[in-house]
């Protein structure tokens, strides 16, 4: 799972040794959006020459980054874009790539223990993420080694997924067929497939939503 750099002054914690499979790697290139347009019926944004698999099976479309031949340095705080897609949409383990685990209780998803103001009564029922599932030798790898989950983290087997929407960067029209992005800060948002905005999203993350969950303790399990 990748991890988030650690703030200034914060305690090191040491370098994960296991690279999880929806990580970037540095040879893996990006900075396809010169290509981007407005699409010719003028609803939403595109390629100038789409391929298959630049969008979704709702029509959102998706950033291209190449593909790693396994050499290149991990990136352990930036996520593949197409990985991630792959590993949501299948339910596949983010970190090895083979089926997530699932039991009666539902699949098994990891996400950090949220603060009070950020929880509701039947959290982490409804809750949002990013993050792919994993079957349970992998979780118990990323707990150990993910610096976003250390010490931190809640194991949560949800008996029902749904594709939410997804995120990345949102762009408008521009002059003579152009388009820019709204925020040039490279911060992102997140939209709801149902959003009418999301044609106009170049997805780097798919955002799933998970229901009937049932938080477990990872070392029983």
């Amino acid at each position: 799972m990748p991890h988030h750099p650690q703030p200034a002054g914060a305690m090191r914690l040491p370098r994960p040794t296991t690279v999880p499979y929806i990580a970037a790697r540095s040879d893996e290139l990006g900075g396809f959006e010169v290509e981007l347009t407005v699409r010719r019926d003028g609803r939403g944004v595109g390629y100038g020459l789409e391929r298959e698999g630049d969008r979704d099976a709702r029509g959102v479309l998706w950033a291209r980054v190449s593909t790693s031949d396994g050499t290149g340095r991990p990136l352990f705080d930036q996520v593949h874009p197409t990985r991630q897609r792959k590993c949501v949409e299948l339910a596949l383990c983010q970190v090895c790539a083979k089926p997530a685990s699932r039991t009666k209780k539902g699949t098994l998803f990891l996400t950090r223990r949220e603060s009070a103001e950020h929880m509701w009564a039947a959290w982490p029922d409804g809750c949002l993420t990013m993050q792919p599932p994993l079957c349970v030798p992998c979780a118990r790898i990323a707990v150990e080694q993910c610096h976003h989950l250390i010490g931190r983290y809640v194991a949560i087997r949800a008996r029902k997924t749904r594709l939410h929407g997804v995120f990345g960067t949102l762009y408008v029209p521009g002059l003579y067929g152009t388009v820019r992005a709204v925020d040039d800060r490279g911060q992102g948002v997140t939209l709801p497939y149902t959003d009418p905005a999301a044609r106009w999203l170049l997805a780097s993350q798919m955002v799933c939503e998970l229901r009937r969950c049932t938080v477990v303790d990872l070392t029983s399990e």
